[in-house]
């Protein structure tokens, strides 16, 4: 039986407000939490003429918020504003990650990555793998044994690979030509 415009005006005064309240208790957010409950009403009033909605709406009206907010909690994707604060001094937030180098930086790690290839290549075989065993945290002793050398002639390895890369280096690093 169709339920009078007045009766159903007076069912959504009557619940309004419970509504609201239990939606931003989901949600933490009024603004939004009015939204799902907006909508809520406007799927329920469509249906009106299915359900009872004077007696059976409140019931129904919170199920339907309750599926609302779990669904804008767990679906929503965030998004983030360009704008900073609010009014007039509204700022453009800054797009770049202040975290990331300048570009600058990474065509002179670039460089720098290739030069150290270029220097090590020219470094003879031995002094090359154990200096390389060295940058991955082998001790002198591991170095010996995988170069079946001794200790002591896997440390002097080491140093005269690091002199003569160092050497090599020296223009990029402090700007010099060789």
């Amino acid at each position: 039986m169709p339920v009078s415009q007045e009766t159903l005006d007076e069912w959504v005064l009557a619940t309004w407000s419970q509504a609201v309240r239990y939606a931003v208790s989901l949600l933490r957010d009024r603004s939004e939490a009015e939204d799902v409950v907006h909508d809520c009403y406007c799927n329920l009033l469509r249906k009106a003429e299915v359900y009872d909605l004077p007696a059976d709406g409140r019931k129904l009206l919170f199920k339907s918020v309750t599926n609302a907010c779990i669904k804008r909690n767990t679906r929503r994707r965030p998004w983030l504003s360009l704008f900073i604060g609010g009014g007039e001094e509204t700022r453009q937030r800054p797009l770049a990650d202040p975290m990331a180098a300048e570009p600058v930086e990474i065509v002179i790690t670039k460089e720098l990555a290739a030069e150290i290839e270029a220097g090590l290549s020219r470094l003879p075989v031995k002094q090359r793998a154990a200096l390389q065993l060295k940058c991955l945290d082998r001790s002198l002793e591991e170095i010996a044994e995988a170069l079946e050398i001794s200790p002591t002639h896997a440390g002097v390895l080491i140093h005269r690979a690091r002199q003569a890369l160092a050497v090599y280096l020296a223009r990029h690093l402090k700007g010099k030509a060789e």
